[in-house]
């Protein structure tokens, strides 16, 4: 049933349903790498960008009503140390949001 062209190789029409499902593979490798790069940046606010510290503890900004945000990013940056994170300063600023002190212990 297949035909084969003058040279010897497989019809072009054969080839198709091969194209289709590979570049349908492609296109949903695309798809699922950019949902995880967007997946990691979702709830972040940026706030572990923001955090400045080293292993013993840090100082991370937060907005208005970013607290808890503030709280995951010093969790995660002691978490790289294998240690937890205690919040031990709170510093608010006067239009809103401020500053924590946390170490990690």
């Amino acid at each position: 049933m297949d035909r084969e062209s003058p040279g010897g190789r497989l019809a072009h029409s054969d080839c198709a349903p091969r194209r289709v499902v590979k570049l349908a593979l492609i296109g949903s490798l695309a798809a699922a790498s950019l949902a995880a790069a967007l997946a990691g940046c979702a709830g972040s606010g940026g706030s572990t960008a923001s955090v400045t510290g080293n292993e013993q503890g840090g100082r991370v900004p937060y907005a208005e009503g970013g607290m808890q945000a503030a709280g995951e990013a010093a969790k995660a940056h002691c978490g790289q140390f294998g240690k937890k994170a205690q919040i031990t300063q709170m510093s608010p600023a006067a239009e809103g949001g401020g500053v924590i002190g946390f170490q990690c212990r």
